[in-house]
């Protein structure tokens, strides 16, 4: 007699369990706040992609005495060989590169200064932008 009053017992506590937690999910189960968070997240790319003006202040705040900016003068994004040409003939020296504007920009930022002979080379490809704190010489 215990026994089937337990399994009774049991037994309703496991559909009242599952009764509650059907309620739960159908519930939380809201497919328009599903859509609005994948809009969201699509839109988060776009919206952590590089953006030139806070690229070029973290280059500043990184305190690089030399910042140039490379354009292609074609306007164009950068492929392949021109990220080659841009490393094989910026000084060893350069700390950093960063790829911005969507791929049509690249900031180096540098404690030391770069070779006239080094600028020149660069510039038969690109487009300098300069701004360094301090300026070079013979521009």
């Amino acid at each position: 007699m215990m026994k089937k009053i337990e399994h009774k017992l049991i037994t309703q506590a496991v559909l009242t369990c599952l009764f509650f937690f059907s309620l739960m999910n159908l519930a939380c189960d809201n497919r328009s706040f599903e859509k609005a968070n994948v809009s969201e997240s699509s839109a988060a790319p776009e919206q952590t992609q590089s953006n030139f003006a806070s690229d070029l202040q973290t280059m500043k705040t990184a305190n690089f005495e030399y910042i140039f900016v490379f354009r292609r003068k074609d306007g164009g994004a950068f492929d392949g060989e021109d990220r080659k040409y841009l490393r094989a003939n910026a000084p060893v020296e350069t700390n950093r590169f960063v790829s911005t504007d969507n791929g049509k920009a690249f900031i180096a930022g540098s404690k030391f200064k770069f070779p006239p002979q080094n600028l020149e080379t660069l510039r038969t490809r690109f487009n300098i932008e300069d701004y360094s704190a301090v300026k070079e010489e013979g521009k």
